[in-house]
């Protein structure tokens, strides 16, 4: 029973572990590669950042084979966006941290819900990988322009979107079409990279310095460029 009860325990430390990694990763791009983006008025900026942070849940996925983890590490990408408030002074409840936040969160859970059904069938058939993106994405999608409209009272709707109807035809049909195209991308990777990954947590000391190292490199890094501007 002590046997069974070490490897649980190593197995819960190494989930949590793989959630901070994972997550903190999809953060820092975030805040680098997002702001960037942000920052020339990119078009679907939030359309490609979803469908990164897609395929690094893919890639998770992959390695782990638990759907369960995938809200974490979007709940843990989501924190990334509270720098803001922290180096900036933005308010912490301003919807400019809030909704993109919580559009993290939407995508996260979304796929974890179609993970939890799917698992089995996106390793083994690219086309179910397409749609499971695809449907997190329409999923997500539908829930963040709800939830910014109806919640944080925000503007989301200009000229040519008028309804949240048409948000989800043009911005939903955007971000579905990139999490559908970088899913089973990501899902891959992971395939390749599980070998390489599953040996080093025999290797405890290692394992953790590197994982502390990435997980304080992103935050780090995010902390820079955030208060650069990004």
């Amino acid at each position: 029973m002590k046997v069974k009860t070490n490897v649980n325990q190593k197995s819960i430390v190494h989930i949590l572990i793989g959630i901070l990694v994972f997550g903190s990763i999809w953060g820092l791009l975030e805040a680098t590669l997002g702001g960037f983006l942000n920052l020339i008025i990119f078009p679907n900026k939030g359309a490609i950042m979803s469908g990164i942070g897609i395929a690094i849940m893919g890639m998770t996925l992959s390695i782990y084979k638990r759907p369960g983890m995938l809200p974490g590490i979007g709940i843990v990408a989501a924190s990334f966006k509270w720098l803001n408030s922290w180096l900036l002074f933005v308010p912490p409840n301003a919807v400019q941290i809030i909704n993109p936040a919580m559009a993290i969160v939407f995508e996260a859970l979304a796929f974890g819900a179609v993970a939890a059904f799917l698992m089995n069938r996106i390793a083994k058939n690219t086309l179910v990988g397409i749609g499971a993106g695809v449907l997190s994405g329409l999923v997500s999608a539908t829930a963040y322009v709800y939830f910014a409209i109806y919640v944080t009272h925000s503007n989301l709707l200009g000229r040519v979107i008028t309804t949240p109807q048409a948000f989800i035809s043009n911005q939903g049909i955007a971000q579905a079409a990139f999490l559908g195209l970088l899913l089973p991308l990501g899902y891959a990777l992971g395939e390749k990279l599980a070998p390489k990954t599953l040996p080093v947590f025999a290797h405890r000391p290692l394992y953790y310095a590197t994982s502390a190292a990435v997980i304080c490199l992103c935050w780090g890094i995010s902390a820079i460029a955030v208060a650069s501007g990004l």
